[in-house]
């Protein structure tokens, strides 16, 4: 004779193996979405570290009649008073630290026809997955 009972233990036992089943899958696929999100959040950090430096070393370069006074491996002065500088892992324009997580900075200078092509050679990120070089042609 059947149960008149409107929930026996054979559909609640399957509700319950069902409910954590789903519960499993959203856990799974919300651990995966936020170590995503940490590991792109990490990239577009480099990204801004190398726009700032992009931003305070263009203004430099654009400059009218500005020209290199002094310029080393790690270091470069211009006219204007700017000094860019790599040290303990940051670059300093003057004395304020304007980009962090900087592996490695190097300036040279090539001079094609009348004008100055600074070389910089940048590297970014813990593991040194970033790194670029860059042409800056200075006005005259």
């Amino acid at each position: 004779m059947k149960s008149d009972r409107g929930v026996t233990t054979t559909s609640l036992i399957i509700y319950i193996i069902a409910m954590t089943i789903v519960v499993g899958i959203i856990a799974t696929i919300n651990s995966f979405f936020y170590s995503n999100v940490m590991n792109i959040e990490d990239e577009s950090s480099n990204i801004s570290e190398l726009t700032k430096f992009n931003m305070y070393f263009l203004a430099d370069i654009k400059k009218e009649n500005n020209d290199i006074i002094k310029i080393s491996e790690k270091a470069i002065t211009f006219s204007s008073g700017n000094t860019f500088t790599f040290q303990d892992n940051a670059i300093y324009l003057n004395s304020i630290r304007i980009c962090e997580n900087v592996k490695n900075l190097q300036f040279n200078v090539n001079k094609y026809t009348d004008k100055n092509i600074v070389n910089v050679l940048i590297t970014i990120g813990d593991n040194m997955e970033y790194t670029k070089t860059t042409k800056y042609v200075m006005k005259k």
